[in-house]
């Protein structure tokens, strides 16, 4: 029996060393079951400062820091100082693979530890996450999640649609925050495994340079292409895709005030489907008649804009969660537009186990992190067994499984270059 997709990596130890920009790359390992240690400096890491906050009988966490750490264990260690030497030098024997992230000028101080520890474990695997990659004219430059969406291109094709004259009095718009990192975080997943699985036959580990800048300029969907072979600059639009054209609307406002994407191919059984809608909500209509059919044959631009206008007047009849389940019954490719929180406690998502309620002592109750998209039929496949650890919970821990005696270890821990445990 193949075992589950959260064990295919459960024999193998991440190092996590870097800032909140490789967090999310190692969260996914940690959800394909590899043991992940973060390292942590004496304040904790920095993304323990990003909020938003929860705060609760005098104590504050991160919520930002308690989504993308889950699962993880810290090691409380300024692991650049010499008197670590040894520290470090027993980690490379366990680890399989180094995640680190930050300023390429950071990173390149800590690359000669690295090299180091490469060799005491040839097979070690060490995967960068940089604003531009380690080399290159714009390597040291500074950046934000934000700004690495504008520059990579993505912020382009999003926004809302341009005036009738094709020109926009609208800004573009950003996806959701920490968008850039997620991508490089993807990227940098799928590198890890092909340098594991190269390691399973060379016994070779490898050094990847990731540049988040590239992962997110890789992404623009339809944009590059479109450029390179049509030489055409496609436009952001209103909720849908962008495309060298302008394309008909997608977002529908329904009696309850929300909205549903109704993305519509614009053929004859999509008509007729929605003929059969329109019947069924009372609302009198023509696509069942000759003169519809002469009209999709005559224009099909006419037909397109008279089909959209009751499209428009059968979504205002009923709600938008309405909507969405009688066209999907019939096969259409419609949805309701949801807040996020509403997903909470969708039956769907409920009976999969998307989402898992952790413990978390600072909140003083268990709180729902999303924590699994696939299941094995029965059950989810990620399944956290712990949440986001408190500052150097597991420093002890894991400097005794390094074999490092009690007195080597409250030796450190009085020369504060650990914290206390």
């Amino acid at each position: 029996m193949e075992a589950p997709l959260s064990e295919a990596l459960e024999k193998f130890v991440i190092l996590e060393t870097g800032d909140e920009r490789g967090e999310f790359a190692a969260l996914l390992l940690a959800m394909l079951g590899a043991e992940v240690i973060k390292i942590e400096g004496r304040g904790g890491a920095e993304s323990r400062r990003i909020g938003p906050f929860l705060s609760r009988a005098g104590r504050t966490q991160s919520l930002h820091f308690a989504r993308y750490n889950l699962g993880k264990k810290s090691l409380r260690l300024d692991f650049e100082q010499p008197q670590v030497a040894e520290v470090r030098e027993r980690l490379a024997s366990l680890v399989d693979v180094i995640v680190d992230s930050g300023e390429a000028s950071v990173i390149d101080r800590r690359l000669k530890l690295y090299r180091a520890m490469r060799s005491v474990n040839p097979g070690l695997i060490v995967c960068t996450l940089t604003p531009f990659g380690l080399t290159g004219p714009y390597r040291d430059l500074k950046m934000t999640d934000l700004t690495q969406l504008a520059m990579g291109g993505v912020m382009a094709s999003c926004g809302y649609d341009p005036s009738p004259d094709g020109k926009y009095d609208t800004p573009p718009i950003a996806p959701a925050m920490w968008q850039a990192c997620h991508i490089a975080g993807a990227h940098a997943v799928l590198a890890i495994l092909a340098a594991l699985h190269f390691r399973e036959i060379t016994g070779t580990g490898d050094l990847i340079d990731l540049s988040i800048h590239e992962t997110v300029s890789n992404c623009t969907e339809v944009a590059i292409p479109s450029y390179i072979y049509n030489r055409a600059v496609v436009q952001r639009q209103t909720g849908r895709h962008a495309a060298e054209h302008p394309t008909r609307p997608w977002l529908r406002r329904t009696a309850d005030g929300r909205y549903v994407k109704a993305f519509m191919f614009w053929s004859r059984h999509e008509a007729r489907v929605i003929g059969e809608m329109l019947t069924e909500a009372g609302i009198e209509h023509d696509l069942h008649s000759e003169e519809y059919k002469q009209l999709c044959e005559r224009s099909p631009s006419a037909a397109h804009s008279h089909l959209n206008e009751l499209v428009d007047r059968l979504a205002a009849s009923m709600t938008s969660e309405e909507l969405f389940h009688k066209a999907q019954a019939k096969g259409l490719l419609w949805a309701s537009v949801r807040t996020p929180e509403e997903n909470l406690a969708d039956p769907h998502f409920v009976a999969r186990g998307t989402f898992q309620s952790i413990d978390s002592p600072a909140a003083g109750r268990p709180l729902n992190f999303p924590a699994s998209v696939a299941t094995d039929g029965a059950k989810p496949l990620t399944r956290f067994k712990s949440g986001a650890p408190e500052l150097g919970e597991h420093t002890r821990e894991v400097l005794l499984r390094l074999g490092l005696d009690s007195t080597k270890i409250d030796r450190l821990i009085m020369d504060d270059t650990l914290a206390k445990v």
